[in-house]
């Protein structure tokens, strides 16, 4: 499988087989002329493995061009302790991830080591920022996340990890799903990043030094992680289950008390399952999708890794209740002819929240 080489602004392919020449390999001076010389005022933001910037990068071909892109420079302690500097096993991992390519993951460009032993990974720019910009640092000139988007959101990212579960070969485990991890570009189409830094395909069996990195990074493990460092892909679903819980609720996961536990009071406890819901979005959703999404994230935080659901049917959820589109103004009656949430619904949610696991 090869990569397809569309993009090939400046950087020069390596002649060396074990470096992977299907990946453009850029010189840190093309990198450093796109950001301006890394720039304070071309820095997107800093987060658990290093800093990252914007920068356009200018062809090298005879038509002029250019491509926005985000420069991720990883940081040393992040190399050091998975892979080590110029490892192949490094090099395998930027191979690897640079095939990867679906709707809904953010395209891996190229990357380029400095002199200093600096890592620099490129990835497409992702205009709109990250799920966390408009659920926990909305600005107050932008508008909160109406309820179809928030679902369009939820599907798309799941539709991406089905693809990295089931599709790719081997398959991926992300291990670091959260809301500055789904990148949204034009029409809030969502984008998975940042999958364990740039190491994806992780045994489910592995307890090296990379598990008990992330384990001291994360903070959204499911029960199995946070016992045995053990990382599967159904702890890829508990993740993305709190994903879920922040969309509707628009708390942060990480805050106090913590969302499982604020979140299972009030539902486990039989309170109306309604006092989830986001403020923000003003009452404005339909209550038996909120309801689904609920029930769907009771399934996903159960504490038995074999009791939660496959990406594929989380996924099928969600796309459902995507295609599903709320209109305020209209009726809403649910399949079963009813207006609303009927108690013995009400009931099974209360049942399944009951089940659900979290550290406090």
């Amino acid at each position: 499988m090869a990569k397809k080489s569309i993009f090939r602004f400046g950087g020069s392919p390596s002649n060396n087989v074990e470096d992977y020449a299907v990946i453009t390999k850029f010189k840190f001076q093309e990198l450093a002329a796109a950001t301006e010389n890394f720039a304070q005022e071309s820095l997107l933001g800093e987060g658990e493995y290093g800093r990252t910037f914007r920068g356009c990068l200018k062809s090298s071909g005879q038509k002029s061009s250019s491509l926005d892109v985000a420069i991720r420079q990883v940081d040393d302690e992040t190399i050091c302790t998975i892979h080590g500097y110029h490892d192949p096993s490094m090099f395998s991992s930027i191979h690897m991830r640079s095939l990867l390519h679906h709707p809904n993951i953010v395209d891996l460009i190229g990357y380029s080591i400095a002199d200093k032993d600096q890592l620099f990974l490129v990835y497409n720019f992702m205009p709109l920022g990250s799920l966390k910009d408009y659920l926990h640092d909305l600005p107050r000139n932008k508008k909160p996340l109406d309820w179809n988007t928030r679902m369009k959101i939820a599907a798309g990212a799941a539709k991406g990890i089905k693809y990295l579960h089931d599709k790719s070969t081997p398959p991926v485990i992300l291990g670091n799903i959260k809301p500055s991890n789904i990148l949204l570009c034009a029409e809030y189409l969502p984008k998975l990043s940042d999958f364990l830094g740039f190491k994806e395909r992780i045994p489910e069996h592995d307890e090296s030094s990379h598990t008990r990195y992330f384990s001291r990074q994360c903070h959204r493990h499911a029960p199995e992680f946070v016992g045995d460092c053990k990382l599967t892909q159904q702890s890829d679903i508990y993740s993305f289950s709190l994903v879920l819980l922040e969309l509707v609720s628009g708390r942060l996961a990480e805050i106090e008390p913590s969302l499982i536990g604020w979140a299972k009071h009030i539902l486990a406890g039989g309170k109306e399952f309604t006092t989830v819901a986001d403020p923000l979005l003003e009452g404005l959703y339909p209550e038996q999708g909120l309801y689904q999404v609920l029930y769907l994230a009771a399934q996903c935080l159960q504490r038995k890794d074999v009791s939660r659901p496959r990406i594929g049917y989380v996924a099928k959820v969600l796309s459902n209740l995507a295609a599903e589109i709320y209109d305020p103004n209209a009726v809403q009656i649910n399949r079963a002819g009813s207006l609303a949430v009927g108690n013995i619904e009400k009931e099974i949610l209360i049942e399944q929240w009951r089940h659900v696991w979290s550290l406090v």
